[in-house]
């Protein structure tokens, strides 16, 4: 059965996109082969699971194909502080009729990575 494996980012700031996944997500920058142009590749549960490719830009690139990435979690207030102590704005929203809540927090470059979480499902009347 395939699976996601990793998401791949072009990025001019390798180490300010390293610092946002470690706040937001408690990722960690690991191993990554040398290969013949800058990078890093960022360990979520052990796993290495975004890989960012450092290239100079003048600009950020516009949101485009891809419009945002999602991580699940697990606690809403542990995950609520670590995003505020590290300053990145967001919002929070709902999936309705669902049990999922989602932070959308506004990254580094134009990056916007959802973050969800589970809640109690509301009762319905």
């Amino acid at each position: 059965m395939p699976r996601l494996d990793h998401i791949n980012i072009d990025v001019s700031d390798g180490a300010r996109m390293v610092r946002f996944f470690a706040e937001v997500l408690g990722a960690e920058d690991g191993f990554r082969p040398p290969f013949d142009f800058p990078g890093h590749w960022i360990y979520v549960d052990g796993h290495p699971a975004i890989h960012l490719n450092v290239a100079p830009r003048a600009n950020d690139f516009p949101r485009g194909m891809v419009n945002h990435v999602a991580f699940g979690v697990y606690g809403f207030e542990p995950t609520k502080a670590r995003i505020e102590a590290a300053g990145w704005p967001y919002r929070i929203t709902d999936i309705p009729d669902s049990e999922v809540g989602q932070f959308f927090v506004e990254g580094p470059e134009g990056l916007l990575l959802e973050v969800q979480f589970r809640r109690e499902r509301p009762a319905r009347g």
